[in-house]
């Protein structure tokens, strides 16, 4: 390469120059000329050799890099498992990226023109996004869509583990450890709609608020593993939440306690115990206290088949209030008989807040088929009977489509 370039310079040269006598015999200009030329020429040659030099530095660097890529790698070396464990090359740089999308086909009694009654309705399509920011911390966001809502943030929290004694805190916008159903999204529910304690009291889409919580899992007596949950969170409630009031100024306390017990290798046992204490209105004081409890238990009768069995109950202790101990409670079970396909049924009853009524309290009967199509797609058909307080009874059939896409942190299993 090097001789090429000197060879290109010396053609250049004769070609420029000629014969010197030429030159010579022309007079002392162009003489002038030509020394003004080599000066060119020599300095059009240094340019060409520093090229070559900078060439050669690039193929050499370009040879190291091929000789590594094809040496056999290096084994990694072995490390314990870190809270960031698992998460590919990839994964510092772009998020985990989910869709979930959640449709409802409704035929009801109720002729009222209300969000998705009587029609298909995209109820909602959740798109989710998480990854680990650190060893030490995790984000997670939910942006939630739908055909009859505007946008709205679901969730946007940091999860920090490692804290000092082994404590773990999210900080942001989430579901609060409270019970069982109110804490998990839709599309993890045993049933198209939430039970009825949760819908009136929480909200119809479930509880999250924007807080910071801490919990710390822990050995407990008798095999027991017990995890305690404190949080303080904004005020207020979900979409139609009657348990405090609506503004965001008063801030919420709860507390959680869940134990977990597996009494064989087939079967485990669930607790919680719940308090909240918040306002129903807009002065500083901690009117409402709920007090909550819920149990789970489930049983993996073969490989194939599971049994679950669920309850809570949720009673109120409300200062001047027309019922100052309002409850609700539901006891749901689902049996999983195939691969793919589980047969469930619930009974709701709730006693309403504030609400002169003839009973003065929701009660319902649901069942429900649900064929599991694969890990990213599920089909369930449900029939409710409900018997509101005002005495009307309703009722209804819903056809509900669940489907994933990509990365989603609540499995539709």
């Amino acid at each position: 390469m090097r001789m090429s370039h000197r060879l290109c310079a010396g053609v250049l040269a004769v070609l420029l120059l000629g014969s010197p006598s030429a030159f010579a015999d022309a007079g002392p200009g162009a003489t002038e000329e030509l020394r003004s030329l080599r000066r060119s020429v020599e300095a059009l040659q240094k340019t060409l050799e520093a090229q070559q030099w900078l060439i050669e530095q690039q193929q050499a660097q370009l040879d190291a890099l091929q000789r590594q890529a094809a040496a056999p790698p290096a084994p990694a070396p072995r490390q314990g498992p870190t809270p960031s464990s698992g998460i590919g090359q990839i994964g510092a740089i772009l998020p985990e990226i989910g869709v979930l999308t959640d449709i409802v086909a409704t035929a009801s009694e109720n002729k009222a023109d209300t969000e998705g009654n009587n029609r298909v309705a995209v109820r909602e399509v959740e798109l989710v996004l998480g990854n680990y920011v650190d060893p030490y911390s995790r984000y997670d966001a939910t942006i939630a869509f739908s055909d009859f809502e505007a946008v709205s943030l679901e969730e946007a929290y940091l999860t920090r583990w490692g804290l000092p004694w082994e404590w773990k805190a999210r900080f942001g916008r989430f579901a609060p450890r409270v019970g069982k159903a109110p804490s998990i999204h839709r599309d993890s529910l045993d049933s198209v709609d939430e039970p009825l304690v949760v819908a009136r009291y929480f909200g119809v889409e479930g509880y999250k608020r924007a807080g910071l919580d801490l919990t710390r899992p822990f050995e407990g007596p008798w095999g027991t593993v017990l995890e305690p949950s404190v949080g303080i969170l904004e005020g207020g409630v979900g979409e139609d939440g009657t348990l405090f009031g609506s503004t965001r100024l008063r801030p919420t306390v709860y507390s959680h306690l869940k134990t977990f017990k597996e009494l064989s290798d087939a079967s485990s046992v669930e607790l919680g115990l719940t308090h909240l204490a918040g306002s129903k209105d807009d002065d500083a004081t901690w009117e409402v206290n709920a007090f909550g409890v819920d149990a789970t238990y489930l049983n993996a009768l073969t490989p194939t088949t599971k049994l679950k069995l669920q309850s809570e109950l949720y009673v109120q202790n409300r200062e001047e209030a027309f019922d100052r101990h309002p409850w609700g409670a539901y006891v749901l079970t689902d049996y999983r008989f195939a691969p793919r396909w589980s047969v469930g049924a619930r009974a709701d009853h709730v006693r309403l807040v504030d609400t002169i009524t003839a009973r003065h309290a929701d009660q319902a009967l649901s069942a429900w088929l649900t064929f599991y199509q694969s890990e990213f797609a599920r089909w369930r058909l449900q029939y409710r009977h409900m018997e509101r307080a005002s005495e009307k009874t309703e009722d209804a059939v819903f056809l509900q489509g669940t489907f994933a896409l990509g990365t989603h942190k609540h499995a539709i299993q």
